[in-house]
């Protein structure tokens, strides 16, 4: 059940541009600010969670501010804060690691050479630099652009990016194990 939960958490949150550009589009500020909250709500009582405080915090604080100053822009920066909050995610497992995607590679790999540390760690700073630019650009459609474009950027251009930034350090990290393969010897002296 609670995997349940969490699955539709994350749906929600994918698709929160597309509810807020709907919702502003009619009129509907009070519901999806209240959804908004609600998702950080049960993000925040949900168990073994806590590197993601920063994300399930600017959720509650966006959804309050719009409702307390009946202010729509505190919807359209939750995208903003997002990659603010992965960025403080991200560069606080550069100060105390293991990196972010030293974690993540672990979970294939166990076992993984200094060498994919090192390279993990500096793969977790491409992705620093990226939530940087798209925290940037967020911004950018909050203040400088029509409803559409922040749809358009937020809901699916940003994701589209992540998704190409996933991709590429796959096939990047695939291509250096096959130039850089460490035998078991190696590993133990």
């Amino acid at each position: 059940m609670k995997q349940i939960i969490r699955g539709i958490v994350v749906i929600l949150l994918i698709l929160y541009p597309f509810f807020v550009g709907w919702s502003l589009s009619h009129g509907q500020l009070v519901w999806v600010s209240a959804l908004l909250i609600g998702l950080g709500v049960v993000r925040l009582f949900s168990p073994g969670h806590a590197l993601l405080w920063p994300l399930t915090g600017f959720a509650i604080l966006c959804g309050s501010l719009s409702l307390l100053l009946k202010d729509h822009a505190w919807l359209k920066m939750y995208p903003v804060f997002m990659s603010v909050g992965a960025l403080m995610i991200f560069a606080g497992t550069l100060i105390r690691p293991p990196s972010m995607i030293e974690r993540f590679a672990r979970l294939a790999e166990p076992e993984l050479p200094a060498s994919g540390v090192a390279w993990t760690r500096n793969i977790t700073v491409v992705w620093c630099i990226f939530f940087t630019l798209n925290a940037m650009i967020a911004l950018a459609t909050v203040l400088f652009a029509p409803m559409q474009v922040w749809v358009i950027y937020n809901g699916f251009i940003s994701y589209l990016l992540m998704g190409m930034l996933l991709l590429g350090e796959f096939i990047l990290r695939k291509r250096q194990q096959r130039l850089h393969p460490v035998s078991n010897s190696t590993e133990e002296s």
